[in-house]
């Protein structure tokens, strides 16, 4: 097949690593993958063996599919020449979703059962099963990278509107280093011209506690396997990427079940916080810290149930989809 990909940009934001990772799978299964974004330079921190070329340049070529997740490149993906248009819902609230649920000659999918659900009963449309997204051949435990006699929490640093819920665990967190010299708290983030907020200004940090601004993937991955806790307190999300990435490497998981409740099984493979609150995701991390048997025990589950939501699954499964559909 040729399949076309629409970006908005190729930056570490936004959930780029989505296409990417799926336009790699695409291409190691023999099909023509072009990925088109404003700019049309390839991306620099992930390698991507698909094609890449201006958004301009669409407009002059043609496919056998069409995919995007992003409404700002929504006009160039729906007038691209290709029989199939599969809009890829990410986010809750994405008006591109609105906008391609309008338009019956565009298949929908989701990243995540609960968006699935919540889309297939508001638009009264079929749904695909676009849930998955992880490279466990690169996300992996390594038990060296953690220090003996320290404690390591790990959280996404970036702080947009209490979205992805950082202040929210900051001040879980707060005073949690008492009595713990042990303890250090890393937060980390990306800056760069698609996301220029600095997240350090105004975070009310733990003592001792650092930001790590633009690791490069092998950097991420060592953050990761480092790490003896995970926090994660989204609200709406879609799929979080980053509690899986964790999940993957060994890091027992505190979460909420947004973006998590396809692959986070409370008290099995990782601690779900119904109750997005300071004082309920205090009581789960001071559970993981003081409970090295649990930590242990949640660890090696969630590294292990976390092949299952591979990137190379999740490839094959879309396609499979829109040929049965077709």
């Amino acid at each position: 097949m040729r399949i076309s990909t629409f970006l908005p940009h190729v930056g570490v934001f936004g959930g780029v690593r989505r296409f990417l990772e799926l336009g790699n799978r695409w291409t190691f299964m023999g099909h023509a993958v072009t990925l088109y974004h404003p700019q049309g330079d390839p991306p620099a921190w992930l390698p991507y063996s698909g094609g890449v070329q201006p958004l301009a340049a669409a407009a002059g070529t043609v496919a056998d599919l069409a995919i995007t997740a992003d409404p700002h490149t929504y006009d160039a993906f729906r007038a691209h020449r290709a029989p199939r248009h599969l809009y890829y819902g990410v986010l809750e609230g994405d008006p591109g979703v609105a906008r391609a649920a309008r338009d019956p000659a565009v298949t929908l999918a989701a990243n995540s059962s609960a968006l699935r659900e919540r889309l297939r009963r508001r638009y009264r449309r079929p749904v695909l099963d676009g849930i998955g997204g992880i490279d466990p051949d690169r996300f992996h435990p390594d038990p060296a990278r953690r220090t003996p006699g320290r404690l390591r929490v790990l959280l996404n640093g970036r702080r947009s509107r209490e979205k992805k819920g950082t202040d929210l665990i900051l001040r879980a967190l707060a005073g949690i280093e008492r009595g713990r010299p042990e303890l250090e708290v890393v937060l980390f983030d990306h800056v760069d011209a698609h996301n220029r907020q600095d997240p350090r200004p105004g975070a009310r940090l733990p003592s001792g506690a650092r930001f790590v601004l633009n690791p490069t993937q092998d950097e991420l991955v060592a953050l990761y396997q480092s790490a003896d806790v995970f926090v994660a307190a989204e609200r709406k999300a879609g799929w979080c990427n980053t509690a899986l990435e964790a999940m993957a490497c060994g890091s027992a998981v505190a979460c909420t079940p947004s973006g998590t409740g396809d692959f986070a099984r409370d008290g099995v493979n990782a601690l779900v916080v119904r109750f997005r609150h300071p004082f309920f995701l205090r009581r789960a991390v001071r559970r993981l810290l003081d409970d090295s048997a649990l930590r242990a025990t949640l660890g090696a589950a969630g590294a292990a149930s976390a092949r299952a939501w591979s990137w190379e699954h999740l490839a094959a499964k879309l396609l499979e989809q829109l040929r049965d559909r077709a």
